[in-house]
């Protein structure tokens, strides 16, 4: 298993165990892609989720440069007006995964990227 896919179903089960309810896994459009869709009480929030091995190049959500935010937010309109949810109050995050030594460490950043 890619170590992408490892750590989005570890995200997955994470945000599970605080209550969200899943809607979407990878959600794919011409604007970019989107991880996890999830809902929170009245909340609909975007997962963007980075896994590393190490820190060797920074911290997982370091990744996510200018480019990949705009991607990411042009995905998450295009998903809100596909659903006809523009209603919806939003909040786009990001889940970073680290896996070192067989432990596992997550850091779930609310907020993240707007």
């Amino acid at each position: 298993m890619k170590l992408g896919d490892w750590g989005e179903q570890k995200a997955v089960r994470y945000l599970e165990k605080l209550g969200y309810v899943i809607v979407e896994c990878n959600f794919r459009c011409k604007a970019g892609e989107i991880d996890i869709i999830a809902r929170f009480e009245d909340l609909l929030c975007f997962f963007e989720v980075k896994t590393r091995n190490s820190l060797a190049f920074g911290r997982p959500s370091e990744a996510i440069n200018k480019i990949k935010k705009r991607h990411i937010l042009r995905t998450a309109q295009f998903y809100l007006l596909l659903n006809n949810v523009m209603e919806a109050d939003i909040r786009v995050d990001v889940i970073e995964i680290l896996r070192v030594d067989g432990e596992t460490y997550i850091n779930h950043i609310e907020n993240a990227i707007y």
